[in-house]
């Protein structure tokens, strides 16, 4: 398929990469109130996908103590922008686009903030390159962030299962090297036993990218192999 064909089937799938980066934040739903101030316990209850009451993010967000935050305290940064995803993801959703602009903006900001402090951190170009994806920005400059994180990162399930959700659907416009790291990481996590992010990614993406992907599970053991065909097949039903 010419390139400008294939960018512009992909386009057509940049909407379920745009949400994704709200939808895998949000595998459950967390209603509990927490104080506010209690970033590190917010942080330890994101990174196992709860999420909390939209009211509860955006009170937490404006409140002082997040604002008091300093810019270097990642864990903490890090966690106020895996609260403010969802909101941003869902004020997509709703068409609030003055809303959604400025969560973009405060979702930019915030991972240069980290980096400016801790440049290897790996969620935060993560999150960058979430937000070219969002744009429909898709050139070499972008998967140069996406390069960074994997280039940063160890190997961690709880970005690798995001960074995949975010990465896959988009896969046939990156680079050579980097449609190799999309590929070995999807199926090291299927080799790791995570089933149902992988084969969300695998569901929202057009054949291209299934073409790619196949290749890697094709690799993998009849048992992995017959789990992942029935969770994607449930998905597609």
């Amino acid at each position: 398929m010419p390139l400008d064909a294939r960018r512009l089937t992909t386009i057509k799938f940049v909407s379920s990469a745009i949400g994704v980066i709200g939808l895998v934040w949000a595998m459950a739903t967390f209603h509990r109130a927490m104080a506010i101030d209690r970033f590190e316990e917010f942080t330890d209850h994101l990174l196992r996908f709860e999420t909390f009451d939209g009211t509860v993010s955006s009170t937490a967000l404006k409140s002082r103590s997040a604002h008091a935050l300093d810019a270097c305290d990642t864990r903490a940064q890090r966690a106020l922008i895996m609260l403010e995803i969802p909101l941003a993801d869902a004020a997509l959703r709703t068409g609030a686009t003055r809303e959604f602009d400025t969560r973009s903006a405060d979702l930019r900001t915030r991972a240069y903030q980290i980096l400016s402090c801790a440049p290897t951190e790996s969620f935060a170009w993560l999150v960058l390159f979430g937000l070219a994806v969002q744009d429909g920005r898709l050139d070499p400059g972008a998967f140069d962030l996406l390069d960074r994180s994997y280039d940063t990162s160890p190997r961690e399930a709880w970005l690798a299962v995001r960074r995949i959700a975010i990465a896959a659907p988009v896969a046939s416009l990156a680079p050579e090297a980097t449609r190799g790291k999309i590929a070995s990481e999807f199926r090291r996590l299927l080799l790791d036993g995570y089933v149902e992010l992988p084969a969300q990614s695998y569901a929202r993406s057009h054949q291209g990218v299934r073409e790619l992907l196949d290749a890697e599970i094709q690799q993998l053991d009849v048992r992995t192999q017959s789990r992942f065909k029935a969770a994607v097949a449930k998905l597609l039903r």
